[in-house]
């Protein structure tokens, strides 16, 4: 995956707070096929990157703020990409449904 795809993908608000080793990590583990991918990746680690605590005292409240404005754009990100939609037919339902889940019951031996 090229850097300009990953820009393109994330914005350059989000581009510009990851680090070049973060990026080029990204770039490098994901084809560019993965996009979405790379993009909740990058999403996901900006979240962890600015997930505050306590003991930072001033920079509590601004870290605090960058957490939910990166929590936020991964919810939204992750819910226009369908990520975690169950992909399977209504058939194959079905017929995980309809197991014969008695067919050799503790008796039975």
């Amino acid at each position: 995956m090229e850097t300009s795809e990953l820009l393109l993908e994330i914005g350059s608000q989000a581009f510009d707070d990851l680090t070049e080793t973060e990026i080029s990590h990204l770039t490098s583990n994901y084809k560019s096929t993965q996009t979405q991918l790379a993009g909740m990746k990058a999403f996901d680690l900006l979240r962890k990157k600015f997930r505050p605590n306590y003991r930072m005292g001033r920079t509590y409240e601004d870290l605090s703020d960058k957490y939910r404005f990166y929590d936020e754009l991964y919810k939204e990100y992750t819910r226009n990409v369908s990520a975690g939609k169950i992909a399977s037919t209504e058939e194959e339902r079905d017929d995980r449904n309809n197991l014969d889940r008695y067919k050799f019951t503790a008796d039975g031996n």
